[in-house]
């Protein structure tokens, strides 16, 4: 499926919860009721192979909001955790599924944070990264983290269906098994 039909399928979601929506192939945009401007463009969408959606929802007041559209047809909210008083930017961000796992990487006001959210068990896990950008690499069920600089470090998660375990690595592991970030 595309990122222009799922754009599709999250406009008919909008819809359905009488959300009068304006749709273009680059971006989702509606007046939420306190008149405040929201968002949802291709990049910032995923979905799993149960059909399973995910966006994330800008909101020009600094409200940025993960939507999860279950099976079932009911919708999840998962509200971005901050640390400052700035707001959460998806300005390189990431939504990916692998399974039954929503990978969110998103911007703090001063450094990037990824988040493993279970859509079975509707609990997140932070992975702390001593790194101001992270670096993704996804490969079947292993997810590399790294950041850009020398002193930064280096982390693999392989996900399982129900659980992931996470271990350091260095570079050393990324050469032998031939990844980069790209």
């Amino acid at each position: 499926m595309t990122q222009a039909e799922i754009l599709t399928l999250i406009d008919e979601e909008l819809v359905t919860d009488n959300i009068k929506t304006e749709l273009s192939e680059q971006k989702i945009v509606w007046t939420d009721h306190s008149g405040t401007e929201n968002s949802v463009s291709p990049h910032q969408t995923a979905i799993n192979n149960n059909g399973i959606i995910a966006w994330w929802q800008c909101n020009e007041a600094g409200k940025e909001e993960v939507r999860i559209r279950l099976k079932e047809k009911k919708i999840f909210t998962w509200k971005p955790p901050i640390n400052t008083l700035g707001v959460p930017v998806f300005r390189d961000g990431l939504l990916y599924f692998y399974e039954t796992h929503l990978i969110i990487k998103y911007k703090d006001a001063h450094y990037q944070r990824l988040f493993i959210f279970n859509i079975k068990t509707l609990k997140d896990e932070e992975i702390l990264i001593n790194a101001l950008t992270i670096q993704v690499k996804i490969i079947r069920n292993e997810l590399f983290l790294g950041g850009i600089y020398p002193d930064e470090e280096f982390i693999k998660i392989t996900m399982h269906s129900d659980y992931f375990e996470k271990e350091n690595i260095d570079e050393a592991y990324l050469r032998q098994r031939n990844i980069t970030f790209d």
